[in-house]
């Protein structure tokens, strides 16, 4: 099933494809009627249903389509088709990032579906394309590039700009790793990212950033949300080691920065290395006690 939402301020277009649509026998379609861009939007961030929209002509009469291309393709990654609607030819079109046009004077009901058939395909290849660039294979968490990319552009969202980054070491990974082989250290990778999803809120950015490392962007500026989840990661590690079915025992390592401790320009990737610091103040922290206890 295809999900189509159909923007036109006139229900008689919508009717027409709709009905064309239902007579089709390419693609099980379902189509949906909506009278501006905005209720779009709305539909896309409320209930992530939308596979393709096609876009009546009279839309364009107040929105331009660079700012369609920006909200609903480069945004919420949702291809669109446009419906002309009258005898001119929509020249401005071919720079836009739609797909295809559908001539409803002359409509090709069979030749629609097949456009909105090729953009709704390539649109997951494009998708899939770009999830292996930015995933991390092992763990399936953000890897470097997606986090620096995903995390930016939420902070370019942002007005107050004020959030937190995590540092997360996996204390003795080379030692995992030396006594039990790679496979049982790749174990330990994927049990760390299991805890980190569940400690973690859904709108935070999970990374393994390389490595044993791992880098969290937390979409709030309250220390104590801060205090909290790190408190529940802390609990979520030894509840795990507790259940002693593992070869190893797992230890983090984790640094906390804030993006205005020191001054209201920081870039992320300042923000990022000075949690990493206190993380390894807190490892060495580790060390020196061990240390010490052993004397």
């Amino acid at each position: 099933m295809v999900n189509i939402y159909i923007i036109t301020l006139k229900k008689s277009i919508f009717h027409k494809m709709n009905d064309g649509f239902m007579s089709n026998s390419y693609m099980d379609i379902k189509s949906f009627h909506l009278s501006s861009v905005k209720d779009l939007i709305s539909q896309i961030d409320k209930s992530k249903d939308v596979d393709v929209a096609l876009i009546s002509e009279e839309i364009l009469d107040d929105l331009s389509y660079n700012a369609i291309d920006q909200e609903i393709v480069k945004r919420r990654n949702i291809p669109y088709l446009l419906i002309n609607t009258s005898k001119k030819i929509l020249m401005d079109a071919v720079h836009s990032n739609a797909h295809d046009i559908i001539l409803l004077d002359n409509l090709d009901i069979d030749r629609a579906v097949w456009s909105i058939m090729h953009a709704f395909e390539r649109n997951k290849m494009i998708n899939k394309l770009y999830e292996y660039s930015i995933e991390d294979d092992l763990t399936g968490l953000y890897n470097r590039r997606g986090f620096l990319n995903i995390a930016n552009d939420s902070i370019k969202r942002m007005e107050d700009k004020n959030y937190f980054v995590m540092f997360i070491d996996l204390d003795k990974m080379k030692e995992i790793n030396d006594d039990y082989g790679h496979d049982i250290g790749d174990v330990a990778l994927k049990e760390t990212a299991n805890i980190l999803k569940t400690s973690f809120r859904e709108g935070d950015i999970i990374s393994r950033f390389g490595g044993d490392e791992f880098v969290v962007f937390v979409h709030d500026n309250r220390l104590d949300i801060v205090e909290k989840i790190k408190n529940r990661l802390i609990e979520s590690v030894k509840l795990f080691n507790s259940r002693d079915i593992n070869l190893f025992k797992l230890s983090l390592s984790i640094g906390v920065s804030n993006s205005k401790d020191i001054n209201k320009n920081q870039t992320l990737s300042q923000v990022i290395n000075r949690a990493d610091k206190q993380m390894y103040k807190v490892k060495t922290e580790k060390y020196n006690q061990k240390k010490d206890n052993s004397v």
